[in-house]
């Protein structure tokens, strides 16, 4: 673990961090990574069964526990108290459990965490994690944060509103604690917002490892799977047999058309496939923008289970109702269903924290993971054995009902550039 440490392109800047932390109050620290491709510049073998790209690489807390570490022992030694925030109970767990690794200790000595019902710390705990909302709870009893020296805000660029406050109350903070050091953490290039946001404080950018990527998108599943899309395949709608009701979602498909769905499909009608197979050209004929695909999902995981090189598979879905739909028709299934060759695991917030960390364990030799998560897996969590992502290319989010006059979640197509942020901070 030493050896690795040492590899890592922050310990080459350590210098430059701690000198930056003790000169400044504020500074933005961006870590982001090269990934190399001849098709497109994400990584490894890349699976989506839509046109939208998929994205994993190298989390960033492996910097934050190097920089925590160093601030412990070279900067400001016993005095230091240092709070690092996260985005999600998840990563705050399983942050502090590797970096109490990385010191030799047990979690709950000098390395702890905090979050809503749970928590592991002493009186030794000198590096705490916790969740955006534990340390907002804090500031209502403490506004002043006495006894804390460091504060690190992590994963600041998913701009969420607990996020967004923390920072407009930490900026009242600092002038009445000009010896607090406050540390952002962001997996994004643009640092520029954060920067000037707190008066033009100093970024530091520290570039991360070079990663081999291999992309596929639909029409490369189809003619690599020989999987065959028709009206009928890719309604979403498991458990009911029922033939009429089939037949009336297939029709009702052909007469609702959104507008995004009409700009995709004359995307396809423009491009020629030149090079694609007669079959693979039909199935994108019939391709449905509005289903998230369980069917196809189902055949690409086998064929990588069949045909591709060992490693676990992060499959990417838009919610908890999906994912729980998607993992009965898996179960199902004569061999993604058998536990002697399939490990068959979900990621989800609302799940115990003693559900989630069975996603980090390794499976047994000959079994195959495979993790169905929703985008939080993007960006607040590392499975360091994913070598395959299969990505339904949409994530809920927020909309508004206007007959309702309420707002609701409803599963949309993913941006290029979150993808390309997710890219960068996953």
């Amino acid at each position: 673990m030493i050896e690795f440490r040492r590899s890592l392109p922050a310990y080459k800047e350590k210098d430059l961090l701690l000198k930056a932390i003790s000169e400044n109050q504020v500074i933005v620290i961006c870590s982001f990574l090269y990934l190399t491709s001849d098709c497109s510049p994400y990584l490894y073998d890349v699976v989506t069964p839509a046109r939208t790209l998929i994205f994993t690489s190298i989390s960033a807390f492996l910097h934050n526990s190097k920089l925590l570490k160093y601030e412990i022992e070279a900067a400001r030694g016993a005095a230091c108290s240092i709070i690092c925030t996260q985005p999600r109970r998840i990563s705050a767990m399983s942050v502090s459990e590797r970096v109490a690794a990385e010191r030799g200790e047990k979690l709950g000595e000098s390395v702890g965490y905090k979050v809503r019902l749970e928590g592991m710390r002493g009186r030794d705990t000198r590096l705490l994690f916790c969740t955006t909302g534990i340390l907002l709870r804090r500031l209502l009893l403490d506004r002043d944060l006495k006894g804390v020296t460091h504060v690190i805000v992590d994963e600041i660029h998913e701009r969420g509103m607990n996020e967004d406050f923390l920072l407009i109350v930490l900026r009242d903070l600092l002038p009445r604690r000009p010896e607090l050091r406050l540390i952002l953490m962001s997996a994004t290039l643009n640092a520029d917002l954060f920067s000037s946001y707190f008066g033009g404080a100093p970024a530091i950018h520290i570039p991360g490892f070079t990663y081999p990527v291999r992309a596929h998108f639909l029409e490369n599943l189809l003619e690599i799977t020989g999987y065959r899309l028709t009206p009928y395949n890719q309604i979403d709608d498991y458990g009911q047999e029922k033939t009429w009701k089939m037949q009336k979602q297939a029709q009702a498909f052909k007469k609702r058309k959104s507008q995004i769905a009409s700009s995709v499909e004359d995307v396809v009608e423009v491009a020629d496939y030149k090079g694609y197979s007669s079959h693979t050209r039909e199935s994108l004929s019939c391709w449905n923008p509005d289903s998230i695909g369980f069917n196809l999902i189902e055949h690409v995981l086998c064929h990588i289970i069949k045909k591709e090189r060992p490693g676990a598979v992060l499959v990417f879905m838009t919610g908890w109702d999906d994912i729980n739909s998607l993992k009965d028709q898996l179960q199902a299934h004569p061999i993604l269903g058998d536990p002697r060759r399939v490990l068959l695991l979900a990621c989800h917030g609302s799940m115990a924290s003693s559900e989630q960390r069975l996603i980090f364990d390794k499976p047994e030799d000959g079994v195959r993971k495979i993790v169905l998560a929703t985008n939080m897996a993007e960006t607040s969590i590392t499975i360091n054995d994913v070598v395959f992502v299969v990505d339904c290319g949409k994530a809920k989010e927020t909309s508004y009902d206007a007959l309702n006059n309420t707002p609701c979640l409803l599963p949309s197509w993913i941006s290029k550039a979150a993808a390309r942020q997710c890219v960068l901070s996953t």
